[in-house]
């Protein structure tokens, strides 16, 4: 069908290209770990882990998400205490590589031709989605590489009539979820389909598919058991309250109205050939609506449906939230491109160039990031560097070891501890006058309203800068740090990157030549 793309070669050349594929994608996601600048998002995902490993969950700290990806990153912090930022944004592009692979074997299990199936796969691995989640500390490509394997393992289980899979298949189904809430529907989708999508199925097999998935889920209900009313909070009751608060506050509001949220969507949608596809795939299914498809090929769709409702429901909608799109997509459009075989050179063509054009605007910033990469260095490294060098000043000028900052994720690897009340980043703490003054205390949360409490044991520096609002959200979200470093004596020290500012608690006893002797330009 594409006698331009020889992706699969017979024989030996076959395997030598598969293993050119996989080594350049890992090279690739390696790369792209590395030289993705920082995402706000970053400073929870990071904190949440590094504490995870002392501390309970949502009892000691707030978190405002499912808590899988916390205790799943864990380990990493406290095995490489000092490059803690590379170990979790490598451990994030393995799992980019490992949902391509599972993906790329449910596609194998599903009798997708190998250079459709690759092709497949490759226009969904660049989308702008899938590259971002790919190349920063977030939870949304682990309970992607979760689905990829609930999927292939629901389509064993369907090609093979193996009800056991089915447990599996829930399994890996209710751990994605206890990831990242949008791929509860995905899941229902598996669901429904067995009760009502094929007549070989039933209850019986959708009731091994949802005990599997309550075995997933745990992880969920021993987080609520730890801390009821910081769980609702921080996995409900803030993402369906707190961004109206936050966008209201900066003039932003009709953002999250309904037609800002469509063109969001859309958006990430444009971003990559997910859209292309899309469209493509539905008229396809509207023009062939009577032709027979086998079970496979409809719980694909009936996936694509279920992925494309949890892409809509987060707001404000956003490039992450269309990942639980791209395992079924990837398969769904496979099998498309197997179909098209019967089309004429022309026709093909014209899906090709649609279909390439589409890869452009999804590549556009991961080339650019790894691009600059190579003048600039890594924006990783620096941070490690920045953070080691904050770690040593602190510890020579003060007595103390912990910092207080909303953005936690630039002291990681300090060898500081991080106050546990700014686990959640700049998130809790920019809404914080939604959360009266007894629940903030009782959630484990700082807020202006509660930064007072400092005082009962000051920290030994406060970090800034990195929360200085943006064009469309103005509001700088660390000027009461700053006001409070700066009413309390702290010391200013600019941080090597220039953006942040570091200050420092000197102790009264301090002889003011000492510290003169160590000057750093303040900011």
């Amino acid at each position: 069908m594409y006698p331009t793309l020889p992706l699969a070669p017979p024989g030996r050349r076959a395997m030598t290209g598969a293993a050119l594929l996989w080594a350049s994608l890992l090279l690739w996601f390696v790369a792209l770990a590395l030289a993705t600048p920082f995402d706000h998002d970053e400073s929870q995902y990071v904190a949440g882990a590094m504490l995870s490993g002392r501390l309970t969950i949502f009892r000691d700290f707030l978190y405002l998400q499912p808590p899988l990806h916390a205790w799943a990153y864990a380990p990493l912090a406290w095995l490489f205490p000092s490059h803690v930022l590379t170990a979790m944004r490598l451990a994030t592009a393995f799992s980019a590589i490992g949902a391509l692979w599972l993906i790329r074997s449910a596609q194998r299990t599903a009798g997708i031709s190998r250079d459709s199936a690759t092709l497949a796969l490759m226009l969904m691995a660049s989308t702008a989605a899938f590259q971002f989640t790919a190349g920063v500390v977030r939870n949304d490509m682990l309970p992607t590489l979760l689905l990829a394997g609930g999927t292939m393992l629901s389509l064993r289980a369907l090609k093979e009539r193996r009800r056991d899979l089915w447990l599996v298949a829930g399994l890996c189904l209710g751990l994605a979820i206890s990831a990242k809430l949008n791929f509860a529907p995905v899941g229902a989708a598996v669901g429904l389909f067995l009760l009502f999508g094929d007549r070989r199925t039933g209850f019986g097999d959708a009731g091994l598919l949802a005990a599997g998935a309550g075995f997933g889920l745990v992880p969920l209900l021993l987080a609520w058991a730890a801390a009821p009313e910081a769980f609702v909070y921080g996995v409900i009751t803030y993402g369906a309250t707190a961004p109206h608060a936050w966008y209201a506050a900066n003039g932003a509001g009709d953002e999250l109205a309904l037609l800002g949220k469509t063109a969001q969507l859309l958006l990430a949608l444009v971003k990559g050939p997910t859209l292309i596809a899309l469209l493509l795939i539905g008229c396809d299914r509207f023009m062939t609506r009577d032709r027979p498809r086998s079970a496979e090929r409809r719980l694909v769709l009936w996936m694509v449906a279920g992925a494309l409702t949890g892409a809509a429901l987060p707001t404000p909608a956003q490039l992450q939230y269309v990942m639980p799109l791209i395992p079924p997509l990837a398969l769904a459009l496979g099998h498309f491109l197997d179909d098209a075989r019967d089309w004429n050179a022309r026709r093909r063509h014209v899906l090709l160039g649609l279909l390439s054009a589409g890869v452009v605007p999804g590549m556009i910033a991961p080339i650019g990031d790894i691009a600059a990469m190579t003048s600039r260095g890594s924006p990783v490294l620096e941070a490690e560097a920045g953070a080691e060098w904050a770690g040593s000043v602190v510890r020579h000028e003060t007595r103390g070891a912990t910092v207080a900052t909303l953005s936690p994720h630039m002291m990681a690897g300090s060898g500081l501890r991080l106050d546990p009340r700014f686990a959640a980043g700049p998130f809790a703490y920019r809404t914080g006058w939604t959360v009266p003054v007894t629940q903030a205390r009782r959630l484990h949360i700082m807020t202006p309203q509660t930064l007072s409490d400092m005082d009962a044991a000051p920290p030994a520096a406060i970090l800034t800068g990195y929360e200085r609002g943006t064009r469309t959200l103005p509001l700088a979200v660390d000027a009461g740090l700053i006001a409070y470093a700066r009413r309390r004596g702290y010391r200013a020290m600019a941080m090597p990157d220039g953006t942040g500012t570091l200050y420092v608690r000197i102790p009264a006893d301090r002889s003011p030549l000492r510290r003169e002797a160590r000057p750093v330009q303040a900011r």
